[in-house]
């Protein structure tokens, strides 16, 4: 089976459980645990209706729908100064899906994560049916940093990254931000504001104003895909 006839299938499954629940409840909560398997139809059924999964390992499986929600609309990514002169002197090699399976488990190597093997399975499946993409950065040929995120109906959310070099994840980030501008993006889904991501160029916006965006590019003539390089 190809890919393609996996990714329909994928969303076929996904149509199923959209006849379980009504999207008003799904829209209607912050946070909810739900002590059921991750499996690849939830995952995506949850991810389409503006949920991502946020806990530390051991603790209840919790599915969050933050308001405000963290946006970054991709015209307004900012390079700093110092970013820009990395980029500039090439220290890093930035590659596309090379290795999903080990840019996710360096996102997962820190004191406190809600990567637990049950996601990152989860997260692997994604990958080989095209929804889930990461880029890394290279050094002398290992692995140095990276961030992954999953493509949902043109909205793409960027989930974690990683760095064991300085400057490794940025350069990553900065290179996917070009490729998704490249493939017809318009935002990145960042979830919830920080520091780091606030410096990027990411702003709150209302959670209903984020659902809006992710209905009208889902219903748009030109959606954007991560495969489709303009």
């Amino acid at each position: 089976m190809s890919e393609s006839d996996l990714k329909n299938q994928s969303a076929s499954l996904a149509e199923t459980l959209d006849q379980l629940v009504d999207d008003d409840f799904w829209r209607s909560f912050t946070a909810i645990e739900l002590d059921i398997p991750v499996t690849v139809d939830f995952y995506l059924h949850a991810l389409r209706r503006g949920l991502f999964p946020w806990n530390d390992i051991g603790a209840p499986r919790m599915w969050w729908s933050p308001d405000p929600r963290a946006v970054l609309y991709l015209d307004d990514f900012h390079i700093s100064r110092s970013l820009a002169k990395c980029i500039r002197k090439q220290d890093f090699v930035v590659t596309f899906d090379k290795d999903f399976e080990n840019t996710v488990k360096g996102c997962a190597d820190r004191a406190q994560t809600w990567l637990d093997p049950e996601l990152i399975q989860a997260l692997q499946e994604l990958h080989k049916l095209g929804f889930a993409h990461s880029a890394e950065a290279w050094s002398n040929g290992q692995l140095v940093g990276g961030v992954y995120g999953i493509d949902i109906d043109g909205v793409f959310i960027g989930d974690s990254m990683f760095h064991r070099e300085s400057n490794a994840s940025k350069v990553a980030l900065a290179c996917l931000i070009e490729h998704l501008q490249a493939s017809g993006f318009r935002i990145m889904d960042c979830q919830v504001l920080n520091d780091h991501t606030e410096s990027l160029g990411a702003r709150n916006i209302p959670r209903s104003d984020f659902f809006t965006l992710m209905d009208e590019i889902r219903n748009s003539d030109t959606m954007p895909s991560w495969h489709l390089v303009r």
